[in-house]
Formats: C-alpha cells, structure tokens, sequence
C-alpha cells in the first residue's frame, strides 16, 4: 500500500510478504497519535413543530422549518384531537373514531349522549364542551362508546378548546385565553393572555401554540408574549388551516375542507456535528464542526464544562466551529432582529445540538485508535470578496485537507477547511429548507471516494467571502473536486510531534455610544414599520437603552484565539465572523510552518472585520455590529492588533 509517496505496510493482510522479502526488510508503520471520529444528526426531530430559520434578517415575516404533508381526507369535521395515536374526529356534534392507517374507512362514530361542539386531550383523557358550554371528560373510549362526566362549566363565548400542563385551556371569541386548573370541584377561570386573530388553540404539554386567521402559528412565552414560528409561505405552508392537533407521534392539522396534514421539517436531513479527538499520551485535542450559523460564547462554554466534566477535556482543548450555513434553525440570541429570531428554541439547542455535540465526541473518545496524519493544502476558487471596492481585494482561497490514516481501517476520515459564506442565492423551496448548504453536499460527494470513510467540514475566515455561483451544489463539487485531487495526489506532509493547546483573549473597550447619541439615533429610525433596516436600528437603541438603565452595557468585546498545535500543524481558531485577511495575516507569522485559520470559533457575536471595512463603511465593518446588538464597531486597528497578540505569544 502506498499513500502520500511513501511505502507503508499494514499488519494486516501483509504477514504473507515476511516469507518473501524477510523480516529485516519490511518497514512497519510508527503510528504517532491515537485518533477517533464521531458524527451526530442534529436534525430537528417530530417533537419540534417548527422552527426559525438563522443567516438572514429578510424577510420580515420569518423564513421557517414547517411543512405540511397531506396524509387523507376526513371530510367536514369542525374539531379534532389524539389520544395514544387514535385521531377523534367532532362532525354535526358526534365523535367519531379514526384509523390513520385506513382513511378510506372514515370515521366509525361512537355511541355518546351528548352533542358535543368542542374537542380535546390531555393525559390521556377525552375532553369536550357540549351545546350547553358544560366542561365534560371521558377516559379513552372502548367498545364503541363514550361516558362522559361533567367536571365543569364555561361562561365565555367559546371558539377553541385545550389541555396544558395540568390546566384546561380556552379561546373565547375576544380573541383572550383562559385557564383553568384541572381539579376537583369547581373551574376557576382566569384571563392568561389575548391573541388578536387567534383562530384555534393547540398544547403538546411542554409549550401552548395559538394558530390565526393570518395562517401565522404563534407559540406562547410568558416573557415576550406570542412568538411566531410558522406562517404560510406559500410553498410549504400554503394550506387554509383550521385547527391545530398535537399528539405523542408529533402534530397535525385539518384545513377547512377537511384533509388531514402533518408536520415535517423541511430538510435535505444533512445537518450535522462532527467531532475529532486527537491524542498522544496524555495530551488530547477534539475539534468540532457542527451545521449552525452561529454559537453564543455562553452556550459554547457551557458546553465545554459538560465535556471537561464528562470526558475530562480542558476547555483550551476543545474548539468548537460552527459552518455559518443560513438555512440552520437558529441557535443564538439575535436581540435585534425580529421576534421570531430574537431567542433559538431550547428544546432544540439543548436536546438536540448540544446533545448531538456530546454524542459526536462519545463516539471519536470510543474509538480512539493508532493513526497517522497528513496535512495538504490546494486552492479552490468558490468565492469572492464581497465588500471592499478595492480593484484587487484579499482572498484566501486555500483548502486545507486533514487526513486520518488509521492502523486498523483501510479508508481514511479527512477534516477539510475552507472559507467562504454558505449563503447561496437559493430561491423558492431551497430558501425555506433546513441544509448545511455547499459543505454538506461536498462531505456527500466526497464519501464516493474510495479512501473516504467520514469527512467534516471547519468553516474559515469567510466573513467577507461570498460564492462565485449561485447554485451551492456547483460550489460543493469544486471543493469535493479539490479535495480529492489533493488526495489522489498523494504529496500531503505527515503530521508528527507532541500536542499542545492554547486559549488567549483579545479584549477591546466596547466604547458604547452616549445615551443622548442613542436616542437621536433612535427618533431618527422609529415610525417606519415595515422597514427591516430601521426596525432593527430601534431594537438596537433599546437595547442599548435598557443595558445603561440596568447598568449591565458590555465594557468589553473580547475576541478569543485558540491555538492547537498538533506536531507540525498548527490550527488557529479565532472567534466571531473572521474575514480573510485574518487568515492570511495569521499564516504569514510563520510562512514555514503549516498553519490553518478556522473562523466562526467558540463565540460568533459579531463580524471581525479589517480597518478596510470599517474605513470604507461596509456592512462587515458598520452595519453588522447593530443586527449583532454590539455597543459599537472595533477600533480600525482591530486587525493589527489581533494580529500582533498572536505574532507576540507566538503559541
């Protein structure tokens, strides 16, 4: 077997060539690290309605994760709920029961005494509201029947009924939602919260949804109100919905002429998290890529105290890279954009991405195994400059190539490394699909190469770097291209020598602006709803207003540097949306050595961009610190300065 332009002979299959050649003569392999790989879906699962989509603050509405699939035909009912998987159906004020499996059939009515005008569930029961507004229950029906037992009354004009933790739940015809704890003796009703336009009530236990004659899909949050996190799109929401059902198995709706959907993510199902552990004797590294737009520096820490926790990693050691794709759910705190963004959904950052990352580095810690690396470098010409409106612009279109190859494995996992936005101009369906957009379409390409077992993607300093082509498969093929073409080259450089890891902050006063500043600034954008840009500016300058009132303004805007060295490959990691010069500047301190640039690293709260970009005004340099909700720009010698830290510290 020869790879990389140097014989290297694996224990396994070779035995046979001792008898031919003598011992003496072969040369086995020193295997310098122990290496393992892990990779977890983070896909949101069918316990998740819907959610927002990150990378852009257009449109204004929300770009969300719901599509409706049509799974038959019931008919004209007027309300619905699940029980354990049974669908109930309400039709001229009998309940009928249905068989997803057999909608053909139809409903097959069940004998009752009441006519019942409302519908729903909740543990396990079967709750109604009859012609004379009494508040019924029934255990889940057998034999064709229902007894129903009166636990309550209802003295609003009601239009939809609901179950939610432990409380009943009703919409009256004022738009205004009620509760009532689910107890003996008699309902108290109390006034929770009014949803102009609400149409219909939903609860899966864990959150209280309110769909609305707008087709928009609200989630309740006791501290900001409704959120919205569905609305017709005209693509993969384009039905006229009348009412909402959640069950164990996920959620469902009927639209008003009585065809039963139920949700789906609408997804390529290509997100992931990918994890690598590199160790040698007791010094270990694990890098991490996962498909999310961007990581809060509060989230990431978290997380690492988990891991030092659970696998005994320091936090220096652990770097946590995020692929910027803008059709990721959203997963950090974007205060100035609309509601809709303003906070990621923790269901999903904590039982799924965070989850996923801790599985993805179980997997690599199980099976760490004898390797050996090799680094290469080839060039990729998939983006752009998109802001300075210099004649030549900087650019760096390296691709870095990690190879892992293992004693015990005749395929190899690679790392490779580029830096360019995953913001193809996608319109229609692929603007609303959740995908890791160019990088996830390249690891696919690339598991056809024969010497490819797993490949993972690490976003580098791309701040200011946007595609060349619109379509981000063409831009996957070039890089799975590149990537391959460097492997079946075979002249990548062995990685060998001892581990060691760094973590170093970059701290800038974050010079707020005076107040007065921010309420001209202020005065000057409000009154112009509907304007993305100026809605923005408001929440900035409340958000600033609010941090003076409760003293709590940032006095700092750290940038973090962490550095790996892994033998003779030297990984930096830097914080925030690095733009490319970055790359170039921190590869020239040591034009001898192979060094890679990951941007995107452990906290993306802001661009990083150049004294270019701010001399010249560019988003990178102005507009994208108010989206960002930072107290202001970097001074315009944030790049020398960076630069200079770690040209000093020489890790």
């Amino acid at each position: 077997m020869c790879k990389n332009g140097k014989f290297r002979f694996k224990v396994t299959g070779c035995l046979w060539l001792l008898g031919l050649v003598g011992v003496h003569s072969v040369s086995f392999a020193q295997y310098e690290y122990r290496v393992g790989k892990g990779e977890s879906s983070i896909e949101p699962g069918e316990n998740i309605l819907s959610l927002a989509l990150a990378g852009y603050g257009i449109p204004r509405g929300g770009r969300f994760s719901l599509e409706w699939k049509e799974r038959g035909r019931l008919g004209a009912v007027s309300d619905a709920a699940m029980i354990s998987g049974k669908l109930y159906t309400l039709v001229g004020g009998n309940v009928g029961e249905v068989d997803l499996d057999k909608f053909e059939s139809g409903a097959f009515v069940l004998r009752q005494d009441r006519y019942i005008k409302l519908l729903t569930a909740g543990n396990n029961r079967l709750f109604a509201l009859d012609a004379r507004n009494e508040l019924l229950e029934a255990a889940a029906p057998r034999g064709g029947n229902i007894r129903w037992r009166r636990v309550g009354s209802v003295q609003m004009a009601p239009q939809a009924l609901s179950y939610h933790d432990g409380r009943f739940v009703l919409l009256d015809t004022a738009g205004v939602l009620w509760t009532a704890e689910d107890r003996d003796g008699s309902l108290v009703w109390h006034p929770l919260v009014t949803c102009s336009g609400a149409i219909d009530v939903m609860s899966d236990q864990r959150q209280l949804y309110a769909l609305t004659d707008k087709q928009e899909i609200l989630r309740y949050m006791p501290d900001t109100d409704w959120v919205r996190i569905a609305i017709s799109n005209g693509i993969t929401y384009r039905q006229d919905i009348q009412l909402l059902i959640a069950s164990g198995s996920g959620y469902w709706a009927l639209d008003h002429a009585g065809v039963l959907y139920q949700a789906r993510h609408s997804s390529v199902n290509q997100l992931t998290v990918g994890a690598l552990l590199v160790q040698q004797d007791k010094q270990r590294v694990a890098i991490l890529g996962a498909d999310v737009c961007g990581f809060d520096a509060d989230f990431v820490n978290a997380v690492k105290r988990d891991i030092q926790q659970t696998f005994g990693i320091s936090p220096a050691a652990v770097m946590v890279n995020a692929s910027h794709t803008h059709f990721a759910p959203v997963t950090q705190r974007w205060l100035t954009w609309g509601p809709h963004c303003q906070k990621p959904d923790s269901t999903y950052l904590y039982t799924v991405v965070k989850a996923g990352i801790m599985d993805a580095l179980r997997q690599a810690e199980r099976s760490l195994q004898p390797a050996n690396l090799y680094v290469g470098r080839s060039a990729a010409q998939i983006g752009r400059n998109r802001s300075l409106p210099e004649a030549d612009p900087p650019y760096d279109q390296a691709l870095d190539v990690i190879r892992v190859d293992y004693e015990h494995l005749d395929q190899d996992d690679i790392v490779f490394l580029a830096g360019c936005h995953p913001v193809s101009d996608n319109s229609g369906k692929e603007d609303i699909t959740i995908s890791p957009n160019y990088p996830g379409v390249a690891r696919e390409l690339l598991l056809h190469h024969s010497q490819v077992r797993s490949a993972m993607f690490l976003q580098g300093c791309g701040g200011d770097i946007n595609p060349i082509d619109v379509d981000h498969r063409v831009t996957a093929k070039k890089v799975a291209a590149t990537v391959t073409g460097l492997l079946d080259q075979g002249t990548m450089q062995q990685i060998e020598g001892s581990i060691t890891f760094y973590l170093d902050t970059v701290q800038f006063d974050s010079r707020p602006w005076p107040e007065d500043k921010i309420k001209e600034f202020r005065a000057a954008n409000e009154g112009s709803e509907g304007n993305v840009g100026a809605e923005k500016n408001v929440r900035w300058a409340d958000l600033m207003l609010q941090n003076i009132q409760k003293g709590e303004m940032p006095k700092t805007m750290p940038v973090f540097i962490q550095t790996f060295n892994i033998g003779n490959w030297k990984l930096v990691g830097i914080s925030r949306e690095t733009t490319t010069e970055y790359s170039l500047g921190v590869k020239a301190i040591w034009p001898d050595k192979m060094v890679s640039v990951a941007g995107y690293c452990n906290d993306i709260s802001s661009y990083l961009p150049t004294n270019r970009h701010i001399r010249a005004g560019t988003y990178e340099g102005h507009d994208s610190f108010f989206w960002y909700g930072q107290p202001n720009v970097f001074p315009e010698n944030v790049y020398e300065t960076i630069v200079e830290a770690i040209r000093s510290k020489n890790r």
